[in-house]
C-alpha cells in the first residue's frame, strides 16, 4: 500500500544555452540525493511539474536512471550504450501542447495519469539513496543555463 505523496524534490536541469535540435541531450544526467531514504525500497512517481523559464515550451522527454549513468554529451546527438540505457527505470515525455503560458515562462504538470507517470523508481544494486535525472530535447530550442526546474513529487511504500 502507497501513502500519500511524501516528499517533492526540486531539480533545476543545467543546461547549454546554444540551440539544441530534436533528439540532443539537452540536461545529462543530474543527481536527486536522499530520494530512496529507505535501503531497498523503491518510491513511485506521481507528479511533476516542469516550470520552463525560458518561455520556450519545447517537447522533451525527461529519463530517470538508477545510477549515474550519461546520455551523452550535452546539445549533441543522444548517445547512450544498450548497457547504460538498462540503467534507465522510465521516461516521461512532455508535448509542446502540455503546457501552459505564464506570459513570461511556461509549465507543464504530469499526474498519475498521464502518460509515463505512476512507475517505480528502483535504487541501484548497491543500496545507494540517489536517483538521477536527464533530458532529450524533442525539438529545436534555446534555453538558459538554468532555464527548466522541476518539481518531482513522490511516493513511498
Amino acid at each position: 500500500m502507497y501513502l500519500p505523496l511524501d516528499e517533492v524534490f526540486e531539480v533545476t536541469l543545467t543546461l547549454d544555452t546554444n540551440a539544441y535540435a530534436d533528439g540532443d541531450v539537452l540536461a545529462d544526467t543530474q543527481e536527486i540525493a536522499n530520494v530512496f531514504s529507505t535501503p531497498g525500497k523503491c518510491v513511485i512517481l506521481n507528479s511533476i511539474l516542469l516550470l520552463d523559464k525560458d518561455d520556450q515550451a519545447g517537447a522533451l522527454d525527461l529519463v530517470f536512471l538508477r545510477n549515474a549513468t550519461s546520455l551523452g554529451t550535452e546539445n549533441a546527438a543522444l548517445n547512450i550504450s544498450d548497457a547504460n540505457a538498462a540503467e534507465i527505470t522510465g521516461v516521461v515525455p512532455f508535448e509542446a501542447a502540455d503546457y501552459k503560458d505564464l506570459i513570461n515562462s511556461t509549465i507543464a504538470v504530469k499526474g498519475p495519469a498521464d502518460t509515463g507517470m505512476g512507475f517505480v523508481l528502483s535504487p541501484n544494486e548497491l543500496g545507494g539513496g540517489s536517483l538521477w535525472i536527464g533530458a532529450i530535447s524533442r525539438d529545436t530550442k534555446t534555453y538558459s543555463a538554468s532555464g527548466i526546474l522541476l518539481k518531482i513529487g513522490l511516493l513511498r511504500s
